[in-house]
């Protein structure tokens, strides 16, 4: 209990440390210390995440709680060795020079390389949530108290689904590409659509507001996919790692106490350049990858709560078992979850600096794979879909 505790709160206190801290490098230092405290932070979390895996249901395992109490300390002494750096660039010390001038170049590269990943990703986050979103929805409605007839729970998740489909709608016809590929994409995607919807009815599998959700899923990544078209395309190495963009902020401050000072009193100023210099698309991204990401990831604890249903285990993290011992599929999960944080905080960077005119096929790639896990999931045994519902109206 006092485990779970400390590590929430540790991870609460680390995501508004990254929330803040990231712009605020962005802005008042530039790219290189900001690819270098995003860099140190993902190295922290990488390392903390790797321990809790080797080390749970150990001997060694309260060390973890002692490390996830520390993680907010560790943050900040990463925020203080940017401004260490960037106070006092290396010069003869090959190990800062590696650090300062190597891997956060390196590790833009990753990032940049990966981008479609983190596309594919957001498609297959935005399905689980609408999925459970779906099923939650059904089980209050199913709820309904009725009172003379009338229902009104199943009349106001009509008029909400009305209301989705509506804006999906409008989007759709507002963002019709004006090429004929893109054109052809979409009547694909929308009739893919159409035909699963009518094939998820017609099984029981789903439900008016689960192919609501997907419909306007589908219309925003084809938005997207246009608004990013039209942006001027950049070849790999122009963009984030050109020498005219990488070039450190000047500010005045003689020392590590002067530029913390400093940059605490501007913290919310310079999230609001950094938002300000966005296109309004690539922030509507940024914010939306980044909550239904960390949605995701509180969902699928829930995943395996009802795989663990009838176990003796308990179903948490400390469940008694080491790695090694859970099943292949709780073994994943655990992984994944494990190095959420990690996860996050690279998409969160990946999207402060998204050369967003090379991702516009991509979201194309995503809506396939976005449909085409829907389309799986549809053809699961129906029997289960009321059982399937129970866990999500009592969570």
């Amino acid at each position: 209990m006092f485990a779970g505790a400390f590590s929430y709160l540790g991870g609460l206190a680390t995501f508004a440390q990254v929330l803040f801290a990231l712009p605020m490098a962005l802005d008042l230092l530039g790219p290189p210390s900001f690819l270098l405290l995003s860099l140190l932070f993902t190295l922290h979390h990488f390392g903390y995440s790797t321990l809790r895996l080797l080390l749970k249901n150990t001997v060694f395992a309260p060390l973890i709680t002692v490390l996830s109490f520390l993680s907010p300390l560790i943050s900040g002494l990463c925020v203080l060795l940017t401004f260490y750096y960037y106070l006092s660039p290396p010069e003869n010390s090959r190990f800062g020079h590696v650090l300062v001038n190597v891997l956060p170049y390196l590790y833009a590269s990753v990032l940049r390389w990966v981008s479609p990943l983190f596309t594919l990703i957001e498609g297959v986050s935005t399905l689980l949530v609408i999925q459970i979103t779906g099923r939650i929805g059904k089980g209050w409605t199913a709820d309904d108290d009725k009172e003379e007839g009338f229902e009104w729970r199943g009349l106001v998740g009509l008029v909400f689904s009305s209301l989705v489909y509506s804006g999906a709608l409008w989007l759709l016809v507002y963002a019709f590409p004006d090429h004929a590929f893109p054109a052809f994409l979409l009547g694909v995607a929308l009739a893919t659509t159409v035909f699963l919807s009518v094939t998820g009815f017609t099984l029981r599998r789903t439900n008016v507001i689960e192919t609501a959700f997907v419909l306007l899923y589908v219309a925003y990544s084809a938005w997207l996919s246009g608004v990013e078209s039209a942006m001027e395309p950049r070849q790999f190495g122009t963009g984030w790692l050109s020498h005219d963009w990488a070039v450190p902020k000047s500010v005045s401050a003689p020392s590590v106490n002067a530029l913390a000072h400093y940059a605490i009193g501007s913290a919310l100023d310079s999230i609001w350049a950094v938002a300000g210099a966005l296109p309004p698309h690539l922030l509507l991204s940024l914010i939306y990858r980044v909550v239904v990401l960390h949605f995701a990831a509180r969902i699928v604890p829930m995943i395996r709560r009802g795989w663990e249903d009838g176990s003796d285990a308990s179903p948490n993290f400390w469940d008694g078992r080491s790695l090694g011992e859970e099943p292949t599929n709780m073994r994943i999960t655990t992984i994944v979850l494990s190095y959420r944080r990690a996860i996050l905080i690279a998409v969160y960077t990946h999207l402060l600096l998204l050369d967003a005119g090379s991702q516009t096929w991509w979201r194309w790639v995503n809506i396939a794979l976005f449909l085409a896990v829907w389309s799986l999931e549809l053809l699961l045994d129906p029997d289960d879909d009321a059982e399937s519902v129970k866990p999500w109206k009592t969570d």
